[in-house]
């Protein structure tokens, strides 16, 4: 799911951030910021809200760490992860 998920992510920064990127530009273990893509702290928020939107999830506070958008192949296991938990909360 996780690959699936990584290039459903790449869709929507190529097609819905403002970035002028290819899907194909993109690597799956590049850094979001700084050296890698060079997403910003606008970028990163827009990032966030359009993934909460797509995916039907709610980011907490405490999960707002750069640590999970470190690169797309983290952000699509946390996102699986997050999806996961979530459906279970819902079921039980």
């Amino acid at each position: 799911m996780s690959a699936t998920l990584v290039n459903q992510l790449k869709t929507i920064i190529t097609q819905e951030l403002d970035v002028n990127l290819k899907i194909e530009e993109i690597d799956d273990n590049v850094s979001l910021f700084e050296e890698g893509l060079g997403f910003d702290s606008i970028a990163t928020i827009e990032l966030i809200y359009l993934i909460e939107k797509h995916f039907g999830v709610k980011f907490s506070d405490s999960e707002l760490n750069l640590e999970y958008f470190s690169n797309l192949k983290v952000l699509a296991d946390f996102l699986a992860d997050k999806m996961e938990s979530q459906k279970l909360e819902v079921a039980g």
